[in-house]
């Protein structure tokens, strides 16, 4: 029995780089373990050009493809569970994970204690993941639930995407 794979993908227009014809596109931002991938791709049907782009990290994700998740799955909060949190271990994690100085870093943690701190669910899921494992409870809140699929229906479809070459 394998891990869940946390999905969050949406389809979308796009314009063949080969041949101008109109087409849809995939992106999907997925939590695999304890990390953040990102893909998007396409495959024209009149000429056969296919795009394939992928990446790892949260850091590295198109800002349109983020853009367009949130716009379709809306956003997911981190909530702090112990409204108590030591603020240095909280901040510890933040640090760690979102990178940054202390002062943005302090900023980004009363963005949370507000409930203003929001993302991606995979994004958000893997940071309260990290908080937890740091003896901090959180959780995450969001309005739309991404897909969740078991790792042998994703592993399977994923081999069958990484197939597709760049032409």
């Amino acid at each position: 029995m394998g891990y869940v794979v946390l999905i969050a993908s949406v389809r979308y227009p796009a314009q063949c780089s080969g041949c101008g014809s109109e087409l849809e596109c995939v992106g999907v931002q997925a939590l695999v373990g304890q990390s953040l991938e990102w893909d998007i791709g396409y495959h024209c049907s009149d000429c056969g050009d296919a795009v394939y782009e992928c990446g790892p990290g949260e850091g590295s994700v198109p800002n349109d493809l983020r853009r367009r998740l949130l716009a379709e799955h809306g956003e997911a909060q981190l909530i702090l569970s112990d409204p108590l949190a030591v603020p240095a271990l909280v901040m510890k994690v933040l640090r760690t994970e979102l990178g940054g100085v202390p002062a943005q870093t302090k900023r980004t943690f009363q963005q949370i204690r507000a409930g203003m701190f929001a993302g991606t669910m995979p994004e958000m899921t893997l940071l309260v993941d990290r908080l937890r494992a740091a003896g901090v409870e959180a959780e995450v809140e969001c309005p739309q639930q991404p897909d969740e699929a078991p790792t042998s229906q994703f592993a399977a479809e994923l081999d069958e995407v990484r197939t597709v070459r760049r032409t």
